[in-house]
């Protein structure tokens, strides 16, 4: 018999063996008890969590010959579904079906009754893929359909789905394995095929598949070949390329001692034994978040990747996290654009110990002739910055705002690269940093400009720094704009929501706080402000 992959063989045949997503299996088994079966379905989230499986089981408990929610698995209905040749349960991948003329052909059998069970039922898988025409072509069929019909659409990015099909369906997200439940479901596997483990080794594995069951039974499965009879940790540091706890708590300790070179050595040789230099530097993320979240807390329990030993041996300040696990984030998106990984993350750990010199040249000293002997004085106290407060709806309100501001929009745009040439020497910092961002609306007599430079958008949201931003304003538009200087990332997601808006609709004027009074509670906290294109 040939050899069946563990997330195959182990492919849950009732809702009762489904891992985790335990609200949306009782919303669809109490739907199916009080007979209130929607025509259509949307399963949404990231992938390996159970969308299609949970459609399989769906259709399942719809056609079992037991009776309406059960799934026996004895039945020809049940055991046809199991091997995917039911003739009522059609699985269409949408990346290959994207096109009109295969939507046109759905249509055309949807009207046929089913052959062998009460619900003709379409799975239609990674339905983001289809295009614009294809989901217009299937709108009437999808509000409308046989009595008989009922849809299920499977997407990993429910975004790219056009609204007026989002406004048919039945939305479930679905949402990503908790780690004590992939260990438990991968300890059951292991215990059913007979294989040891470390506890160690499999939390490791519950890591790296970053909440999917499928990626986490793939990586087991690469293990189970290579380790034959028992499953160890050194195995999966072997494997996959995982620094030890050990070697990564390193590293943040020589970046906290500014020690430049045995950082850069550790790392190059772990990279030419096949370290995965990716993983790294999400492991050195999460360690800075567990020191962030460990000193504003103090919670033991919420720390992830390291004790509350290491965060006192480490003896990283919170401001210093902060900086580094920014600088991680925005530099986490190069690893796409390079082949280079080694030289990303050196570029990256530069910057850290740059940053360093720099706190340590400009620490004030005081200097004891008697002993020659340089002491550093406390630091001052740093004064709390104060930020813009706003949220994502004030953005799309903006943008309403300005589709009837365009020609003002337009005008402004014409006159951007002047900013460059302000002459007033105490506006140049900001000036270059504006001039360097993308004006992208004019609404309420607020500019929305972004940038791709997350330190950029920093500087120019602080309080302090408004009144230079009116000021280049005045000078340059003749005109004293507010101005919020966003991401690009922010940007998009508020574009996206902007587009799915309704046009027609009055904006209302968003209470963002530039600095006067204070009546919005701040939306963006440090995390939010970390977000980045995956």
């Amino acid at each position: 018999m040939a050899y069946q992959a563990l997330y195959n063989k182990y492919r849950p045949q009732t809702f009762e063996q489904v891992v985790g997503q335990k609200a949306i299996v009782q919303t669809l088994k109490n739907a199916i008890v009080e007979n209130k079966i929607a025509h259509a379905y949307l399963f949404c989230g990231p992938r390996g969590t159970g969308k299609t499986t949970m459609a399989r089981l769906f259709a399942k408990a719809l056609n079992c010959k037991e009776g309406l929610g059960h799934q026996c698995l004895d039945c020809p209905s049940c055991k046809a579904i199991a091997k995917g040749d039911h003739p009522d349960v059609i699985e269409i991948d949408a990346a290959s079906n994207s096109t009109v003329d295969s939507v046109r052909s759905l249509i055309e059998n949807v009207s046929y009754q089913p052959i062998m069970s009460d619900y003709k039922i379409y799975i239609i898988d990674e339905v983001h893929n289809m295009s614009n025409s294809a989901f217009n072509a299937l709108l009437k069929t999808l509000e409308e359909p046989p009595s008989f019909v009922i849809f299920i659409l499977c997407t990993t990015e429910p975004q790219k789905i056009i609204p007026t099909i989002l406004s048919r369906v039945q939305r479930f997200d679905f949402s990503k394995i908790r780690k004590d439940e992939l260990i438990e479901n991968m300890k059951n596997i292991l215990k059913s095929e007979n294989i040891e483990y470390e506890d160690e080794a499999l939390k490791m594995v519950a890591s790296l598949s970053d909440g999917g069951v499928r990626d986490s039974l793939s990586l087991l499965d690469q293990l189970v070949s290579y380790c034959d009879k028992k499953i160890e940790a050194k195995d999966v540091y072997t494997l996959f390329g995982i620094m030890s706890k050990e070697d990564e708590i390193k590293i943040i300790k020589d970046i906290s001692n500014n020690d430049a070179d045995d950082c850069l050595k550790l790392i190059r040789d772990k990279y030419q034994q096949g370290a995965n230099l990716l993983f790294l530097h999400d492991d050195m993320t999460a360690i800075y978040k567990d020191i962030i979240i460990y000193n504003i807390t103090k919670n033991v329990s919420l720390l992830e990747k390291i004790t509350v030993d290491d965060i006192t041996n480490l003896n990283v300040s919170l401001e210093n996290a902060k900086n580094n696990i920014t600088r991680l984030t925005e530099m986490r998106k190069e690893y796409r654009n390079s082949d280079n990984p080694l030289s990303i993350l050196e570029l990256t750990l530069l910057s850290f110990f740059e940053n360093k010199k720099k706190e340590l040249t400009s620490t004030p000293i005081k200097v004891i002739a008697d002993d020659i002997k340089i002491i550093p004085e406390e630091n001052k106290k740093e004064e709390k910055k104060e930020y813009i407060k706003y949220t994502l709806n004030d953005i799309v309100d903006l943008m309403l705002d300005g589709q009837n501001r365009k020609e003002e929009r337009k005008s402004i745009s014409s006159k951007w690269e002047e900013i460059l040439s302000i002459e007033d020497k105490s506006l140049t910092i900001e000036a270059k940093a504006l001039a360097s961002s993308v004006l992208r609306c004019v609404g309420f007599d607020i500019l929305i400009v972004s940038t791709k430079y997350l330190q950029d958008s920093q500087l120019l949201q602080e309080i302090d720094v408004q009144p230079k931003l009116k000021k280049i304003a005045n000078t340059i538009f003749n005109k004293e704009y507010n101005i919020l200087v966003i991401t690009d990332t922010e940007f998009k997601e508020a574009y996206n929501m902007f587009k799915s808006a309704d046009k027609s609709t009055q904006p209302l004027k968003p209470n963002i706080y530039f600095g006067k009074e204070k009546n919005l509670l701040a939306s963006t906290e440090f995390f939010n402000s970390l977000k980045i294109d995956d």
